[in-house]
């Protein structure tokens, strides 16, 4: 089943700058879709029009089938984690993880279910009365994915989240991510700048040049068969390198043979 469908998504900017050409993308039911390419070719723009955060110039969005290309963000069932997520600064951690589901009327155990739920696989438990002036960058960071996390939305976008922290903790959070995900089932899409991120997150990996699709494949089929030269140039990396990305992403496509 197609969770998100991408019809030739066009946008356009004031002064004839061209974000996005005609991008033309699919996303199925519980899949997790890396989205890489260098910095101005246009990935942010692309979860932003998902999200509902802009407008589209031309071209079609769908998610389970349903036309949202005019529908308000908060209508969309899409959740979004920004570079720096935005906290609430009176709020504590479990008010900040709870608050979209408050106004989403859930009720108070099922939200109280949620986040703690949420809390233990971000390893925010200790944190939930804190408030985040307390907190590290990096745990304000987990508190942000959890925000959107919590909400078990339809489609979550992640926006280079974790561009921001250091090494270390940037592994542990792609993990609990990826764990998230293969207990959820939820489908997602990664934008991100760096390729072996882009290889080790994603079952399909898109890859976007000056707002034009250049490849959409498994991530070994990337390395194997580059569609273009860009393509190649850009995940150019030596043989030790290439065997590591493909033995550390072994997740195959939804639907695709084991």
């Amino acid at each position: 089943m197609t969770c998100l469908s991408l019809n030739r998504l066009t946008k356009e900017y004031t002064g004839q700058v061209m974000a996005l050409k005609d991008v033309t993308l699919t996303l199925e039911a519980g899949a997790f879709m890396a989205v890489v390419g260098p910095s101005g070719s246009g990935k942010t723009t692309l979860l932003r029009l998902v999200a509902g955060l802009e407008s589209v110039t031309s071209g079609r969005i769908e998610i389970e089938g349903q036309d949202v290309t005019a529908q308000p963000a908060h209508e969309r069932g899409v959740a979004m984690v920004f570079q720096n997520s935005p906290l609430y600064p009176h709020m504590t951690v479990f008010q900040n993880m709870a608050f979209a589901l408050k106004m989403a009327r859930v009720s108070r155990a099922e939200i109280r279910h949620r986040v703690q739920e949420t809390a233990r696989g971000l390893h925010l438990e200790t944190l939930l009365t804190r408030k985040p002036v307390t907190l590290s960058a990096g745990q304000r960071q987990r508190v942000g994915i959890g925000k959107a996390l919590v909400r078990d939305a339809r489609v979550t976008l992640f926006d280079e989240p974790l561009s921001h922290v250091d090494a270390p903790l940037r592994r542990e959070l792609r993990d609990m991510i990826l764990a998230w995900h293969k207990t959820r089932h939820r489908s997602c899409v990664w934008v991100t700048h760096d390729q072996a991120e882009a290889v080790y997150m994603g079952d399909r990996v898109c890859v976007l040049h000056e707002g034009v699709t250049q490849q959409v494949a498994a991530p070994r089929e990337i390395f194997q068969t580059p569609a273009n030269g860009f393509v190649s140039e850009f995940f150019m990396i030596d043989m030790k390198d290439e065997t590591d990305a493909a033995r550390e992403t072994p997740r195959p496509c939804p639907g695709a043979p084991s």
